[in-house]
């Protein structure tokens, strides 16, 4: 089926979804470019098992061929679901160390500069903060900066808080930034549609502006507060078009990657796009007035 482009090459903003990698990783751009994104996310290996190959010599050269043939900016990998470097499990931390390394070796070889993982969870918060801190900081990253995800605060997954978020970049000494998901976020509480302007300068309080690197736009199924983690279309949950609108104008997130993880995924990918460009105001001179 022949997708509807929406272009957002006249903008400073990046905007895409997560793609399948089927039949071969060098195949995403031009499945991204399809769907009228100007950037894109995969995985680099089943986002539900251990096992990975290496990357060829000839997938990274198609593949880096391809980002530039559609001239799609900043892509983006999303890390196995499976990691957790908080763990107690020694053996567990070991298989995410271990998983984590090639998928840096992947992004290395694929040129993808940022890699996107849900780092781990311990029923002791702090401890999980530290132990995960210390062994991202010893990973050699190369041309990689590894950005952690804030989860939606159900469970003991590390960071929920925006306070977390700040912890771990204070304890940061690699290549290690956040992705920040709108969905885990408003699920955690944080008024992204009625509150938005205080949310914002509460992440610029607590230093972390400077560190989001990528997003996951997503609008969320649940009420404020929830902690539950179900995404919704753009525009069709909670978060609705105000959130979105908040989000989409502010030069704040000006050549950060957003990237849609919405449900249908490829069958509402055009609607999810037209939507966001709708609620662009005066583009390129935002509505709002944050400025990188």
């Amino acid at each position: 089926m022949m997708i509807s482009k929406c272009d957002f090459s006249e903008t400073n903003k990046l905007v895409g979804g997560h793609v399948s990698i089927a039949g071969g990783v060098d195949l995403a751009p031009k499945r991204a470019a399809s769907f009228g994104f100007n950037t894109f996310q995969i995985f680099v290996k089943s986002n539900l098992q251990w096992k990975y190959k290496e990357i060829t010599e000839e997938e990274s050269k198609n593949f880096r061929g391809e980002v530039e043939k559609f001239n799609l900016k900043t892509p983006v990998v999303h890390a196995t679901y499976l990691l957790n470097l908080g763990s107690d499990n020694r053996e567990l931390v070991q298989k995410s160390i271990e998983d984590l390394k090639y998928e840096v070796r992947a992004c290395n070889s694929l040129g993808i500069e940022k890699l996107v993982l849900h780092p781990g969870s311990n029923q002791d918060r702090e401890r999980a903060m530290d132990s995960i801190m210390e062994l991202m900081n010893s990973i050699e990253t190369g041309n990689v900066t590894l950005l952690i995800e804030n989860s939606s605060g159900k469970g003991s997954t590390v960071p929920a808080t925006i306070e977390e978020m700040a912890k771990m970049m204070d304890l940061s000494k690699n290549k290690i930034g956040l992705c920040l998901d709108t969905c885990h976020l408003f699920a955690k509480g944080y008024d992204i549609k009625d509150k938005y302007e205080e949310n914002i300068e509460t992440m610029k309080s607590n230093g972390i502006i400077d560190h989001i690197g990528a997003m996951h736009i997503n609008d969320s199924m649940f009420g404020l507060g929830t902690k539950k983690d179900r995404h919704e279309n753009i525009g069709m949950g909670y978060i609705g078009d105000t959130g979105f609108a908040n989000i989409i104008n502010d030069r704040l997130f000006n050549n950060i990657p957003m990237i849609m993880e919405t449900p249908g995924g490829d069958e509402h990918y055009a609607e999810n796009l037209e939507k966001l460009k709708s609620l662009l105001v005066n583009y390129p001179s935002s509505r709002r007035g944050h400025v990188p």
